[in-house]
């Protein structure tokens, strides 16, 4: 009887442990950190200290100033805690990185000296390029340092943008940097400079005699679970260490993770810790931010950032045990920055978990859905043309449509008889015209003559690399013109025309770039006659 009533007692205090242990397990999954080599594992804000009426606000400022972001996801403790994409991007989708590629790069240099393929950061550039010779050579050449190319202060003079369009110009994109001429001491200044950081990746393949894609394949994007990766390569056959990278944003996410993580992944250092460290810190004055470091931009609260041309962003917040990455087309690239400071970090007010709210969670889901509804384009009307999914149709007489790539955006319409203009997520323009035919003019004298003539108005040495008739999917006779030409003394674009005749007007349809030429052909060889 005795041991059957001790029963009745053990049975409350057992239940009365295990929801205790519940409670402390919930709170203390604020604080375990996770490897998301397979995958994130999804989380609430509240479960990770954070509340989700501060990123909901968020939301709603972002909506209503219309701000050009593709996607935005949050990671905290190692769990993803938001992840909003805004049509047309979509979760599936890898994004141009711009230079957000050069921290990268930067982690490459690292694992590189960790493994004795490099000496040392202070090692002087002219080791690595022992088969070169360097003009405008004096002691101040002499003495650039790997770590002088790290943090932007070789002291060449790399002339912005300008410079950079010269160097992809040139025969040898290397030798163009290594012939540069100097500004001043190495080390003393901070100038940005794409060049120093393409002879970064020249230096990995230089010294591992491997592609840098391939060396980072093997030491950084597998053990990271990082499969699907696009990384543009000189005509040298280099990766271009600026830029040029195309990620998917949970992948830029585990980049930031790994450095957040001091390099670490799982039970096994994948950069060393001290790279990490040394990187990070701000080593010279710099703009637009505080100070830079080994291609790391450092601000003076605390965090740092990879940043790339438009947006792009990988922020890591140690102290809040943060990573935020950003994708988007925002020109001025200072919205990200922006939101960071003035939602996403104060949104985190405790080390543990906080009360759910389901209120507040709900709003969040109901805005990350709202953005991510797919809509139609238009610009004049309907009927003059709609763009939805990837397909652009036009029902007015004549009427036609063609393929465009997923996540183009809308941009306005310049010229007259274009009927839509838009851009794809690696900024090559596209666009489609319905003009009247020229007086007596043949068909296949269109992009020639018509065409290439009023490029004239755009710039020079314009020169048509090709003019050949095709046959679209509708039947229909067309002729395809591809141009190249140089848009404002500085840029080699190059132009694909597909134009056709049909119910007395012209329709012809332009994608133009100065990279990526293998992703024009297939938009204009799509179009088709309803």
């Amino acid at each position: 009887m005795k041991l059957l009533q001790n029963k009745k007692y053990i049975i409350p205090y057992i239940l009365a442990i295990f929801i205790i242990l519940v409670f402390f397990y919930s709170y203390a999954t604020a604080s375990v950190n996770t490897y998301p080599t397979q995958g994130w594992k999804i989380s609430t804000p509240e479960m990770q200290g954070m509340h989700s009426q501060m990123l909901a606000e968020m939301m709603e400022h972002i909506e209503k100033n219309n701000f050009n972001i593709d996607s935005l996801l949050i990671v905290r403790n190692g769990y993803m805690v938001f992840d909003a994409y805004f049509y047309p991007f979509s979760n599936d989708q890898k994004h141009h990185i711009y230079s957000c590629t050069k921290s990268i790069t930067s982690a490459l240099i690292g694992i590189a000296i960790d493994k004795g393929y490099i000496q040392k950061v202070d090692q002087p550039i002219t080791d690595f390029f022992p088969d070169k010779t360097f003009a405008n050579m004096d002691d101040l050449k002499k003495s650039i340092t790997l770590e002088n190319l790290l943090m932007m202060a070789s002291g060449l003079r790399c002339g912005g943008w300008a410079g950079f369009f010269d160097m992809w110009n040139s025969n040898d994109w290397a030798q163009y940097v290594l012939d540069l001429p100097m500004a001043e001491a190495p080390g003393e200044k901070f100038e940005y400079c794409d060049g120093a950081s393409y002879l970064l990746s020249v230096i990995i393949q230089n010294t591992t005699k491997m592609k840098t894609l391939d060396f980072a394949r093997k030491h950084l994007f597998v053990p990271l679970g990082i499969l699907d990766v696009e990384w543009l390569r000189s005509p040298q056959g280099i990766d271009a260490g600026y830029g040029d990278m195309w990620l998917k944003p949970h992948d830029m996410a585990k980049i930031g993770w790994l450095y957040l993580n001091m390099g670490r992944w799982d039970n096994k250092q994948i950069v060393p810790s001290a790279w990490v460290g040394i990187s990070t810190r701000g080593h010279i004055d710099a703009k637009p931010y505080d100070k830079y470091g080994y291609q790391w931009w450092v601000d003076s609260t605390g965090y740092y950032m990879a940043a790339g041309l438009r947006g792009q962003r990988i922020f890591v917040v140690p102290d809040k045990n943060i990573v935020a990455v950003f994708t988007g087309s925002d020109g001025k690239g200072q919205v990200s920055k922006k939101l960071l400071d003035s939602y996403i970090i104060p949104s985190v007010s405790s080390s543990d978990s906080l009360p759910s709210n389901t209120e507040e969670q709900a709003r969040l889901d109901a805005l990350v859905n709202r953005v991510a509804k797919a809509k139609a384009y238009t610009w004049t009307s309907e009927n003059e043309g709609i763009a939805k999914d990837g397909v652009f149709k036009r029902t007015a007489s004549p009427a036609f449509k063609f393929e465009y790539p997923l996540g183009s955006r809308k941009e306005a319409i310049l010229n007259r008889g274009q009927v839509m203009r838009m851009s794809t997520p690696g900024n090559i323009l596209f666009s489609a015209y319905v003009v009247d035919i020229p007086d007596s003019m043949k068909i296949e004298d269109f992009g020639p003559k018509f065409y290439a003539q009023n490029l004239e108005n755009y710039g020079s040495n314009i020169k048509v690399i090709s003019n050949k008739e095709i046959v679209l999917k509708c039947g229909t006779k067309a002729y395809r013109t591809d141009i190249r030409w140089l848009r404002n003394n500085t840029i080699w674009m190059t132009d694909f025309v597909v134009s056709a005749y049909k119910d007395g007007k012209c329709i012809y349809l332009l994608a133009e770039t100065w990279k990526y030429h293998d992703k024009l052909e297939p938009i204009v060889q799509s179009l088709t006659y309803k």
